[in-house]
């Protein structure tokens, strides 16, 4: 019976032993830090810590088309009335030239040079522009990143931002 246990127990290890490391790759994870307005309040600054397992965040400047345009993706919301309202991208009515303009909030996050399959940690801040006519004074952003190849991480939100 001893004979079998160990024998039982040699091929549980062996097994285990021979088992594949999984190298599935994961999206970026975000981690809300906090927000804040400028001195003179003219953007607000968001900060927040990102992990990637697989270390391919940023784009290159060539990069600038299609699905890769933009790998920041942030999204603008009003407190009114005690209730959040998505309020981007923001359109406005441009008199001089008699034509809409829209204002988006998405950014472009640098190419960060990285060895291969190296992991990315590290804490950034974005300055991020809000709607100065308003009639909220309370704000809040979502945020989201995608890397290279296009996972998109979780969608953190901010703390409540106060204008006035």
């Amino acid at each position: 019976m001893k004979k079998f246990t160990n024998l039982l127990i040699l091929s549980a290890l062996a097994l285990f032993a021979c088992k594949k490391e999984d190298k599935t790759p994961e999206p970026p994870v975000l981690t809300f830090v906090n927000a804040s307005l400028s001195s003179d309040k003219s953007y607000a600054i968001v900060n927040f810590e990102f992990f990637d397992n697989d270390g391919d965040l940023g784009l290159r400047q060539n990069e600038s088309t299609g699905e890769q345009e933009y790998n920041l993706f942030v999204e603008y919301y009003e407190k009114l009335n005690g209730s959040w309202a998505k309020k981007s991208p923001i359109i406005t009515y441009n008199s001089g030239t008699n034509e809409y303009d829209t204002t988006v909030f998405h950014l472009r996050v640098p190419f960060i040079e990285n060895e291969a399959g190296k992991s990315l940690k590290g804490e950034t801040n974005v300055l991020l522009l809000y709607n100065p006519f308003t009639l909220s004074d309370t704000i809040r952003y979502e945020l989201m990143l995608k890397d290279r190849a296009l996972r998109s991480s979780n969608v953190i939100t901010t703390s409540e931002i106060i204008l006035n």
